[in-house]
C-alpha cells in the first residue's frame, strides 16, 4: 500500500490507496495557501501521519512510500517543487528532503496533473490504452501523456504541457508566456467571457434564465442553458470543441495516442461538450486511424490525483 496526496490551492487531500486503486482512508484539510513552506510542510506530514493511525495494524506495516502530487512544476527525480504559483514560498523547494525525516519509507513528487493522468490511466478511463492523454479543464488547462504504459517526464520532467502550447495566433498570451494557448481560450474565464460577448450583440439566450446575475456567470450555467435548447451556449461549446480538437490533434499526430481522457470541473458539461468535440477531432483525422469515441470522460473525479500520486509512489519508487 502507499500513501498518496494531492495538494491543492485551497485544500488537500491524503488518503491510503492499495494496488487496485482502491482508497482505505483518507483525509481533507485547508490548504492556507499564504502559509510558508515551515508551516504547511508540517502539516502534509501530519496529514499524512494521521491517515497512516487510521488503518489497522497490518494495513499501517504494509505502507512503504508516499507520493506528493504538486499544483506547479516539479523534478520527481530529486523532489524539488520547482514553482508552484498559489502556494507562498513554493519555488525550488527541496519538499522530498524536507519530509523525509518524519517518515520511515520514501518521499515521492509528482505534478498534480501527471497524477491525474496515471491514476486515470491505471485505474480509470485509461485502462487498457498504452499511449494516453489526459487533459484536465478547469481554471487552466493541465494535462499528463502516458506513452507506451508509462508516464512521460522528458528530458527536464516537466512531463507535457499541451495547455501551454499554441491554438490561436490572434488570442491572448496565456499564463504559461506562450501566444494564443489552449488553456487561454479553453480555460473557465475564456469560456465565460465568449458567452458574455454573444450576449453582448443582443442575441436572445436561456443564459440569464440559468444565471439572472451574469457577474456569477460560470461554464457550468452554460451548460445548463445549452441543455435547455439555447443556440447560443451551444455555440459557445462549439467553438470551445474547435479549441480543444485542435490541440488534441496535435497530441495525437506527434504521439499516436489511442484515448484521451478529459476530467476537471468543465468537462462536468458532459455531452453538450463532447459530442461538437468528436465532430471536431472526426472532420481533422479523416486520413488518420484514430477514434473519436476513445475521447471520453474521466472516470475517477476529484479521487484521481491523489490515487494518481500513490500509484507514482507505487511505480517510480519500484514498491
Amino acid at each position: 500500500m502507499t500513501i498518496g496526496l494531492d495538494l491543492g490551492g485551497t485544500t488537500f487531500n491524503a488518503a491510503c490507496v492499495d494496488n487496485a486503486g482502491r482508497i482505505l482512508a483518507s483525509r481533507e484539510y485547508e490548504t492556507r495557501q499564504h502559509e510558508s513552506p515551515d508551516l504547511l510542510l508540517p502539516r502534509l506530514a501530519d496529514a499524512i501521519l494521521e491517515v497512516r493511525r487510521g488503518l489497522d495494524e497490518v494495513q499501517r506495516s504494509q505502507i512503504n512510500a508516499v507520493g506528493i502530487g504538486v499544483p506547479g512544476p516539479v523534478k520527481p527525480r530529486s523532489g524539488i517543487c520547482v514553482y508552484a504559483p498559489n502556494l507562498n514560498g513554493w519555488k525550488n523547494l527541496p519538499v522530498a528532503e524536507r519530509l523525509q525525516p518524519r517518515f520511515d519509507f520514501p518521499v515521492f513528487l509528482i505534478n498534480d496533473a501527471d497524477a491525474a493522468a496515471l491514476g486515470e490511466a491505471r485505474y480509470g478511463a485509461g485502462r487498457g490504452a498504452d499511449q494516453m492523454l489526459m487533459l484536465t479543464l478547469g481554471t487552466g488547462v493541465g494535462s499528463g501523456l502516458i506513452l507506451n504504459g508509462k508516464l512521460h517526464l522528458g528530458h527536464s520532467e516537466r512531463g507535457s504541457e499541451i495547455g501551454h502550447t499554441t491554438v490561436d495566433f490572434d488570442s491572448k498570451r496565456g499564463s504559461g508566456g506562450n501566444i494564443g494557448t489552449l488553456e487561454s481560450v479553453c480555460g473557465r474565464d475564456a469560456i465565460v467571457w465568449r458567452a458574455l460577448r454573444h450576449l453582448g450583440s443582443g442575441r436572445v439566450s436561456k443564459i440569464p434564465d440559468v444565471c439572472p446575475d451574469l457577474a456569477e456567470l460560470t461554464p457550468r450555467h452554460i451548460a445548463q442553458a445549452a441543455e435547455l435548447g439555447d443556440e447560443l451556449a451551444q455555440t459557445v461549446w462549439d467553438e470551445t470543441a474547435v479549441y480543444l480538437a485542435v490541440g488534441i490533434m496535435n497530441v495525437i499526430l506527434l504521439t499516436d495516442i489511442e484515448r484521451v481522457v478529459i476530467g476537471g470541473g468543465i468537462a462536468q458539461a458532459g455531452e453538450v461538450l463532447f459530442a461538437p468535440l468528436r465532430r471536431a477531432v472526426a472532420a481533422r483525422t479523416s486520413q488518420l486511424h484514430f477514434d473519436v469515441n476513445q475521447i471520453v470522460p474521466a472516470e475517477l473525479g476529484p479521487d484521481a490525483g491523489v490515487i494518481g500520486a500513490a500509484q507514482w509512489a507505487r511505480e517510480f519508487g519500484g514498491t
